[in-house]
């Protein structure tokens, strides 16, 4: 079986192309938005916008077992994902590594004027400043995690002030009780920070910051379910795949305490079996939601949520979230279920999203004018990098590793890297909740996710010689090995936050 699946991964690999409204969100509130935090919408992206790219048709839903190549340059997608393929794939280099942390450097410094408590959540494409919200939105850790990212890479202490700033507002969060994204607001943030402060005092507030916040979780946990408890969905007991990013702070934390933390551990580990048991299809591709009976236990089954159709299609950025989520839990357990969860999510990724190509919002969209969403591709590198750095089957970790790397060879040129426009952010194209909300513009998750994912290899990137020149054919048959992670606990107002994740 193990060969099976690292022959598919690797399948999915040599598949080459030639051509290859909006509103701050806080996911534990009813899915309404905020009329008051919609801006104007913009059109979407296509295309186009990318010079030198073009949609391509995707290959087929489920991984092969034996390794094929096509070239299949068209305009318009025949089947499968929309995706957008560079005409040369290439794996990101030191160089590039450097410009996108220059360009960074440059909106986050600009960003960081004003309150330390208000919090850049995004902006759409043609907007030049954030709209912000307060520290109990989900996405607030992920701005202090940049700056964290920032002091990692640089050194400057001015970074480091920043990040101590943004830090300090969120520490209160720790206790809120009514949310499940404390991985996201806590787990991101202090994780980075408890690692890099060189201040004992501070480390170790950062460090009971997210021992708090596991805490704050488990209170959401069901020994009937056996999952914590998302929110209530059209009146009935979710759960959604953005949870598989939450739960691993409850798996690490437990680990951290020792016997008094074994039951957040065992929680957590729980929370992440369920998903693995009731949110992954037999194709490997993911729902967003999920309703179970809170006096039973037993599944109901999916709740609409987002996607193109949101029970049966694959939300990109959910796959997303779900290959980073049990990779993550994996490296935090051994547990081979996740490793096992990791593996099939990710072919199936591979198996929609050739190698250096971005996807459209949904994996199962067919229109080459389709929203890209660069945050979902970042999520998912990132995810990839950690999974191959603790795959067991050499092979399958180059085919994940030397995906992740061209991926992010494409997300750090310009038209996705931000080089040239006045939006505050870093990635571009990325997409909301499409099509509920306004979306085409640049959002922190996507951001914070593409940072980490390079430090995840800093020490490994190299710049391109005569002999490892890109190629249009084929991706290169071997790939550095990371050196390690970043020195991270995670591998990983205006308007009133409403949900979108």
């Amino acid at each position: 079986m193990k060969q099976l699946k690292t022959t598919a991964a690797l399948a999915a690999l040599t598949l080459v192309f030639a051509g290859s409204a909006f509103v701050a969100a806080n996911a534990n509130a009813a899915d309404t938005p905020d009329p008051n935090a919609t801006p104007a919408a913009t059109s979407s992206a296509t295309p186009s916008a990318l010079p030198g790219a073009t949609s391509s048709a995707s290959p087929t839903t489920t991984p092969t077992a034996s390794p094929v190549s096509t070239a299949t340059p068209s305009a318009t997608p025949t089947s499968g994902t929309s995706v957008v393929c560079p005409v040369v794939t290439s794996e990101v280099t030191q160089a590039q590594s450097e410009v996108a942390h220059t360009v960074a450097a440059k909106k986050l410094a600009s960003a960081t004027a004003g309150s330390k408590k208000r919090y850049p959540f995004g902006a759409l494409a043609n907007q030049t400043k954030y709209v912000k919200t307060g520290p109990s939105a989900w996405t607030a850790g992920f701005f202090p995690g940049e700056l964290w990212l920032m002091y990692q890479h640089t050194g400057d202490d001015r970074w480091l002030k920043r990040a101590n700033q943004y830090s300090a507002a969120l520490i209160p969060v720790a206790n809120d009780k009514g949310t499940h994204d404390l991985g996201f607001m806590i787990g991101v943030p202090m994780g980075q920070a408890a690692n890099l402060e060189p201040t004992s005092k501070l480390k170790r507030a950062y460090l009971n910051a997210e021992i708090t916040a596991a805490k704050s979780l488990a209170r959401r946990y069901s020994n009937t379910v056996h999952a914590i408890k998302s929110a209530t969905y059209n009146g009935k007991w979710g759960v959604i795949i953005d949870s598989a990013m939450n739960a691993p702070m409850m798996i690490q934390v437990g680990q951290w305490l020792g016997p008094e933390g074994d039951y957040l551990a065992k929680e957590g580990e729980q929370h992440m079996l369920t998903l693995a048991e009731n949110f992954i299809r037999p194709n490997g591709s993911t729902y967003h939601r999920m309703a179970f009976n809170p006096k039973t236990g037993a599944l109901i089954g999916p709740i609409a949520g987002q996607g193109l159709a949101s029970t049966s299609s694959t939300w990109s950025r959910g796959q997303a979230w779900a290959i980073n989520g049990f990779a993550r839990a994996y490296e935090l357990t051994g547990n081979t279920e996740f490793l096992k969860a990791a593996e099939t999510t990710a072919n199936y990724w591979m198996s929609r999203v050739p190698p250096g190509c971005i996807p459209a919002w949904d994996l199962d969209v067919s229109n080459n004018k389709a929203p890209r969403d660069s945050s979902a591709a970042a999520i998912a590198v990132s995810g990839l990098l950690t999974l191959a750095r603790n795959e067991p089957s050499a092979d399958a970790a180059k085919t994940y590793n030397t995906y992740a790397r061209l991926t992010l060879g494409t997300l750090a040129t310009p038209g996705w890297l931000n080089t040239n426009t006045q939006n505050p952010g870093i990635l571009l194209q990325q997409s909301l909740n499409v099509p509920a909300l306004a979306r085409d513009g640049s959002y922190v998750w996507g951001d914070y996710y593409f940072l980490e994912a390079l430090a995840q290899i800093a020490k490994s990137l190299v710049n391109p010689t005569p002999s490892s020149a890109p190629t249009s054919t084929a991706p290169p048959s071997s790939t550095p090995t990371p050196s390690g992670t970043p020195p991270s606990a995670s591998p990983s107002a205006t308007p009133k936050p409403s949900p979108t994740d």
